[in-house]
């Protein structure tokens, strides 16, 4: 059985998540923050590989656990959309942590860098899809793992989507809301960046927009 657990970031507030297989003892974790309960948690449940890290995309309120992760587990790969991705995981200028009160984050030299395919193995029964939805940021996506769907800061729960940062698109965005609404009806659930989990079927995915554009209707 594979499960989901949260933990919410004590540094900005970002959504982290383990998830987890029940025949497994490794792990993969989305969207790395403060680690100090991701290693407690793996201890705790006898998790001893971290396989890889899923980056929704690499802002740094997103990514600032990878170099404790790589501390630890040097061989890990990080997986981005991109090579937009690849440049913000270098760039503090871009990936926005320059700007900060906690300064520069970036993923030290030598990691593992590998770009998202369409479907990744995360077991021998387990895949990821991978849904490549730009709006937020040029590196955004979404990954579906069975019935959970982390949507990063693309979607967040009663939030309209920041699309002004540099490399963000309310029309990309407009385009990738339109591919998650042909996900509607699977009972899946949201696992955002920030805040709450949600139902995705239960959503308005207008309230994403500065633009309504009405997606329960044929847009």
């Amino acid at each position: 059985m594979v499960e989901c657990h949260k933990f919410v970031n004590s540094r900005f507030n970002s959504n982290s998540y383990i998830i987890s297989h029940s025949t497994f003892n490794d792990v993969w974790i989305v969207d790395p923050g403060d680690t100090d309960n991701i290693f407690l948690w793996l201890e705790k449940h006898s998790k001893a590989i971290i396989s890889g890290v899923l980056l929704t995309h690499a802002h740094f309120d997103h990514i600032y656990g990878i170099n404790d992760i790589l501390n630890h587990y040097p061989n890990c790969p990080i997986f981005v959309a991109n090579i937009y991705g690849e440049e913000l995981l270098h760039d503090a200028k871009k990936n926005g942590s320059r700007y900060t009160e906690e300064g520069s984050i970036v993923v030290k030299d030598g990691a593992r860098i590998d770009l998202y395919k369409k479907e990744l193995d995360l077991w021998s029964d387990t895949k990821a899809s991978i849904f490549y939805t730009p709006g937020h940021s040029e590196d955004s996506v979404c990954i579906l793992v069975d019935k959970m769907f982390f949507t990063g800061d693309t979607l967040i729960k009663d939030t309209r989507t920041v699309t002004k940062l540099k490399g963000g698109s309310e029309g990309k965005l407009e385009n990738s809301l339109s591919q998650i609404n042909t996900l509607m009806g699977n009972n899946l659930v949201v696992y955002p960046g920030h805040g709450d989990l949600f139902y995705l079927d239960d959503y308005d995915l207008n309230k994403s927009l500065i633009k309504k554009v009405g997606y329960g209707d044929k847009a």
